[in-house]
């Protein structure tokens, strides 16, 4: 891609961002309030100490990286150390439930017919194992129910929805996949404290140029 395109597209990513974190009408935003994770005794003390032991045992059968980034990595990162989310924010996550989650069955075959491999993909694993361990799911129930996690694109849209290629992009969908899933199981304001933007489809649109050929490989949002 030639320079100047290269920099309407950063630009574009900075005016998307800026606005939205200064306005955002309609969007949910992340309280401003100070986190505190608590002590060992409060209920987000238990609550982190058990998602990060799960998180230690997730990395340990895993037995991979994505990107050379850990299933902890991209929890303390985006999560734990990340002063935009907030304690309420991790006890949802801690509640979240399979259904909550699941593909409906329909759009589970369509994207088994579009990526036969997809629930083999390491895009796909290391998600579903970063999504189990913060919430406790299992993990194997948790890939049968969304074989779309990890993939780039969208099962309701079929010809845009494919194998991230690029180790970036695994990196970046995977981490847009697990924060807007959660989104839609009724975590509020976690795109936002990720990404800088609440909705799906602007949180998609920040990824794709994060994700992109064109994409400064130097410069990492929080967690891709």
């Amino acid at each position: 891609m030639v320079p100047r395109r290269a920099a309407r597209l950063k630009l574009l990513l900075a005016l998307v961002t800026g606005a939205l974190l200064s306005s955002g009408p309609g969007e949910a935003q992340p309280a401003q309030a100070t986190v505190v994770r608590g002590g060992p005794e409060t209920e987000v003390g238990r609550v982190t100490s058990a998602m990060l032991e799960r998180v230690r045992r997730a990395d340990a059968t895993l037995g991979f990286t994505l990107g050379g980034s850990t299933v902890e990595d991209f929890f303390r990162r985006n999560l734990l150390d990340n002063p935009r989310v907030t304690d309420a924010q991790l006890l949802a996550i801690s509640q979240v439930a399979l259904e909550q989650l699941a593909t409906p069955p329909e759009l589970r075959a369509r994207v088994l017919e579009k990526v036969p491999e997809a629930r083999q993909l390491p895009s796909h694993r290391f998600t579903v194992a970063l999504m189990a361990a913060v919430t406790g799911l299992d993990a194997q129930a948790l890939s049968e129910a969304t074989p779309d996690l990890g993939l780039t694109g969208s099962p309701q849209v079929p010809w845009l929805l494919w194998a991230p290629r690029t180790e970036r992009e695994q990196r970046c969908t995977s981490l847009h996949d697990f924060t807007d899933y959660l989104r839609a199981a009724g975590v509020q304001g976690i795109n936002a404290a990720v990404w800088g933007v609440e909705s799906r489809e602007l949180s998609a649109l920040i990824v794709w140029i994060e994700s992109g050929p064109w994409a400064d490989p130097s410069a990492q949002r929080p967690g891709c």
